[in-house]
Parts: structure tokens; sequence; C-alpha cells
């Protein structure tokens, strides 16, 4: 996907988002006209609204695949050396070619989870009916096959990009990072990752525009549990982008926290024994000048926060969360 749209951005006269939305984009949008075409345009709203935004899934999600790619991955890769030893960027450099091979290798990903979406329009072909498709013979019923294959491809890639920001994140983990409790982001220097999970997750929360078409087929249609199964694997997929990675990441800081802090206490342990033990007035000085200075190393170390989440994080996921809750409550207490 992301090869198809450097060739038509490096073609077109005009900027990234608008080539993108006016090429790629629009596929989803004439796929449904096409349908509505030949169903005719006396369609229930409901089913017109939530079309038009399962519609709007695929477009966006081009745009967002294009942008996580070319910015998202990169940056993160770019800015987690500044929590990385210097020898080991060598091995961030491995990781990130290892990881944007895997995000491309989308094959597997895409053939499992578009069947899924396509079994899902079969066992619900009574609610095709309801829109006036006559039958799997229907030209407007392989129509709307096309539209769910596409949206199914596209947010398939979504799917592999969870995963890439995770496996990623947890491998990174694994590397001997440092804790800077004085970088900026009063984070010890973690934030990095903690965006590279928020923009993961928020650029998923996309797909909850899917949700609403999703509840008006179990509505009327009966094949509900394959659709149930999407849905509860998009909830799981939407909140383990960000809560798997932090949550690992905190546990790992922690354990490199701790031990420096108990290097840090052996060091002052010592200084207070030799301390005790001197008499000398030019040694006992600099040994307590030194010691007061491991005592508020040891302070400021053990009060920085090791779980990569600012206000600005927060404010994202809160964002990301509500769309789909949104739907959510929309469909249990209004419709």
């Amino acid at each position: 996907m992301t090869r198809l749209i450097r060739v038509i951005v490096e073609r077109s006269p005009f900027r990234a988002l608008p080539t993108i939305l006016l090429t790629v984009g629009l596929v989803p949008f004439l796929l449904t006209g096409l349908f509505l075409a030949l169903v005719g345009p006396d369609v229930r709203p409901i089913f017109l609204g939530s079309q038009l935004l399962a519609a709007t899934l695929p477009a966006v999600g081009a745009v967002l695949i294009w942008r996580y790619d070319t910015v998202v991955f990169p940056t993160f890769i770019e800015r987690i050396t500044e929590v990385t030893p210097y020898d080991d960027n060598r091995e961030i450099q491995r990781i990130a070619g290892h990881y944007g091979a895997f995000f491309a290798n989308v094959r597997a990903t895409t053939a499992i989870w578009t069947g899924l979406v396509l079994v899902a329009v079969i066992v619900n072909d009574a609610y095709f009916r309801s829109l006036g498709v006559t039958g799997y013979t229907d030209p407007s019923y392989f129509v709307y096959g096309l539209f769910a294959a596409w949206a199914g491809a596209i947010t398939a890639v979504g799917i592999r990009m969870a995963l890439t920001t995770i496996l990623c994140i947890r491998e990174i983990g694994d590397l001997d990072f440092t804790i800077d409790p004085l970088h900026p982001d009063g984070l010890g220097g973690l934030s990095n990752i903690g965006y590279f999970a928020i923009r993961t997750t928020s650029i998923l929360s996309i797909g909850a525009l899917g949700l609403p078409l999703a509840f008006d087929v179990v509505r009327v249609s009966g094949g509900s549990g394959v659709i149930y199964a999407l849905v509860g694997f998009y909830i799981l997929l939407l909140v383990g982008s960000f809560a798997f990675p932090t949550v690992y990441i905190n546990r790992r800081a922690n354990e490199i926290k701790q031990e420096s802090l108990d290097d840090k206490r052996e060091q002052i342990h010592e200084l207070r024994t030799r301390l005790l033990a001197s008499d000398d007035p030019e040694e006992i000085e600099p040994l307590q000048m030194k010691l007061a200075e491991l005592r508020k190393q040891y302070e400021t170390y053990d009060a920085v926060n090791l779980y990569p989440m600012s206000l600005s994080i927060a404010s994202r996921l809160a964002s990301s969360v509500l769309l789909p809750l949104f739907f959510l409550v929309i469909e249990t207490y209004v419709l």
C-alpha cells in the first residue's frame, strides 16, 4: 500500500494528503456509490449513514498507513537512541530494519483478516436481502464483496501496525537502555515510547468508524457470532496496542532503576563505613561531600516516574478510546 501511494504521490502535483484522499481514498466511496446505484436509493437511513462511515475508514486508513510508515515509525527509531547506550545504536538499526520488513510483510495478515470480513458478509446475507440484494448472483452483492475486501485489506495493515509497535517496543525493552532522571520529559526519557504507542493507538481508533455498520448488521441479521468476534478482536487490539508495550517498558525500566538504586545504596553504605572509620579531617570533608551527592542522586533517581504517560499522551489515549465508546453508547442506549 505504501509503495502504491508513494508512486501516486511522486507523480502528483499536489501534496500527499489530498493526493491520497483523491485517489486511493476514493475507492471505497466509488464502490459504495455503485452498490447504491444497483440496489436503488431507497435504503434505510441508518444503513446509509453507517455505510458512509464505514467507507471513510479505509479512505482515511490509507493516509494513516502512509503516515505510520513514513513518519511515526522512523521518528520513533530516530528518537529512541536517547535512552539506549551509544554502543547499542547498531542494534537499534537492526531492530528498525527487522520490524520495517515485518510491517511490510502483510500478506498472511491480509489473507486471514480479509477472509474473516468476507465470511461475515456471507453469513449475514439476510442483511443484504433487506437492502434489496436478491442473492449471491446479484451484481450488487459482488460489488459489496469488493468493498468488504478493500476495507479488509486496509484494516489488515492496521493489525500489522499494532503488532509491529508491540513487538518492536518489546524487543527494545530487552536492551540495556538507560534512564535519565533529569530528562526534560520528566519520565526518564521514556516519553518517546509512550508517544509511539499512543500514536499507533490513535491510528487504530479510526477503526471505530466501522462499528455502526457492524451493529446494524447484527441488529437486522442473524450471523452475529463472526461480527462479535471481529469487534471483540478490534477492541482488544486497540487497548493492547497501548497497554501492553507501556506496561512492559514500565516493568523493565523499574528493574533497571532498582539495579541502579541498589548500586548507589551500596556506594552510600561503603562511604558511610569509611566516614565512620576515618579520623583524618582532610579525608572526612571530601567523603561527606561525596556522600551528600550520592544521596541526592539516589533521591532524584528514586523519584523519577517511569511510566511513559504524560498529560498529552493521556489526552490522546482518552480521545482514542472515546470514539469506540461513543458508538457503543449510541448502539446500546439510542438505537
